[in-house]
């Protein structure tokens, strides 16, 4: 008999695999496409951050760089920002913009906030744009963010609301499911882009990690999935969260095709001048280290 040494999985191994695979090569895809998507709900977040010229910025889930970029405008040349993602295709493309920008007082990395080893009290600002709903462990994760800030540091951070509060997330799989069948939701502790939506669960992870003066507040805006018809089907079909049923391998090429079809059929009504537009609620969470 031979025996076989199970190793455990490392924290958030099916998210970096994610994002390192098809999740991160899609992102950067869309890249300018979620830029001008999201850029209004980070500028929101930004805001209730309240930042100053000189001061110091963790930006997790940094993205593509759009994000940061912002935060070394807001802190001038005094300050300083670190990106930090899961993603290394993802921090190429952010490292390749950098280039073109010089922004001297901004820099990536590529690590897990829930794991890496951070400078104690070496941030005023925890700042993040839908990067921090995807953690194994987010008390464990928030507990060593927290080590990062200095004394009084605050975070302010901006997180989807539920699925069914999101027409960009809910009227794609009201499509697909007249097509597939649709997995289980993800259970209320699980890691994904909805985690953060109850805000009871969100309260007690930030309590439990160190928190206090904590603050949750809805935002709802429009979401513009794509300039042209066309483009807003390709997005919602390879980056939304309906992307992860249409794309599994058992599903054939003609029913693909209709989804793709009655897709577009269901979003001719939200086309605008602007684009293709639809609804999007979210939270803008702040908090300060409470010790």
């Amino acid at each position: 008999m031979i025996g076989v040494l199970m190793m455990d999985r490392l924290p958030n191994s099916n998210m970096s695999e994610f994002w390192n695979g098809d999740g991160g090569q899609n992102w950067v895809y869309f890249q300018k496409r979620m830029d001008v998507s999201l850029a209004h709900f980070g500028q929101e977040a930004m805001a209730r951050a309240a930042l100053s010229v000189g001061e110091s910025v963790l930006d997790i889930g940094c993205g593509c760089g759009d994000t940061s970029f912002a935060l070394s405008r807001r802190v001038g040349p005094g300050g300083h920002v670190l990106g930090i993602d899961i993603s290394a295709p993802i921090l190429t493309q952010a490292r390749a913009r950098s280039d073109l920008v010089a922004q001297d007082n901004l820099i990536f990395e590529c690590t897990d906030a829930q794991t890496h080893s951070f400078t104690q009290a070496a941030f005023d600002v925890v700042f993040s744009r839908f990067g921090v709903m995807f953690f194994d462990d987010p008390i464990t994760a928030f507990s060593n963010i927290r080590q990062a800030l200095k004394p009084g540091g605050r975070i302010a951070l901006i997180c989807w609301q539920t699925a069914i509060c999101n027409e960009w997330v809910s009227l794609p799989f009201d499509v697909v499911a007249n097509h597939l069948a649709l997995p289980a939701p993800p259970g209320p502790d699980e890691p994904g882009a909805f985690s953060f939506g109850d805000t009871k669960r969100v309260h007690h992870v930030l309590t439990r990690a160190g928190y206090s003066d904590i603050s949750i507040d809805g935002f709802e805006a429009p979401f513009n999935v794509g300039s042209k018809l066309e483009e807003a089907v390709a997005f919602l079909t390879r980056m939304g969260p309906a992307s992860g049923v249409v794309s599994q391998p058992e599903v054939d090429e003609l029913t693909r095709f209709r989804i793709t079809t009655e897709l577009g059929d269901a979003l001719e009504p939200y086309v605008t001048k602007h684009g293709v537009v639809l609804d999007a609620a979210t939270w803008i969470i702040t908090a300060r280290k409470s010790f």
